[in-house]
């Protein structure tokens, strides 16, 4: 950007957000269902690899099938992640910026009952479980590579 344009910093954006009816919480709200949307199919993608990977009679094609899955899954992931990056800015936005929005008030009541959360479910679906799930994926294919699954 240039420094001089009046799109130079952050505030600045942040207050020229609402163009022709869309907010910020429209932009939330479509970006989480964009997100959701992507974990729920990395899910189903997991899980038929794990099927293929088990249920194909052919030992020599079973790691294959696994590293195939973990190539896909971390593809997959790629576009989770950017879509994981961009719900967590928003939120940050909004918990930092925008007091007056109900998922701002939300979040102070949750945290005046329960304290501080321990952990974001966002991070879980975002990094955590694609993580462990393509390292599932290629700790199958290594032992059966190696020979201690078939």
């Amino acid at each position: 950007m240039n420094p001089d344009t009046p799109e130079s910093t952050p505030e600045s954006i942040i207050t020229s957000m609402e163009v022709n009816g869309w907010t910020l919480s429209h932009e939330r709200e479509f970006v989480e269902n964009l997100f959701v949307g992507r974990f729920n199919f990395f899910l189903v993608v997991f899980s038929l690899f794990v099927t293929a990977g088990f249920a194909n009679t052919f030992t020599t094609h079973k790691a294959a099938v696994f590293l195939a899955g973990a190539s896909v899954l971390f593809l997959i992931w790629l576009t989770l992640y950017r879509g994981f990056k961009k719900h967590d800015r928003i939120l940050r936005i909004i918990f930092k910026n925008k007091p007056e929005h109900p998922a701002y008030k939300i979040q102070k009541i949750m945290e005046l009952e329960e304290g501080k959360p321990e952990y974001k479910v966002s991070y879980l679906m975002g990094i955590y479980i694609p993580w462990i799930c393509i390292g599932l994926l290629l700790t199958a294919a290594v032992a059966i590579g190696c020979g201690y699954l078939t």
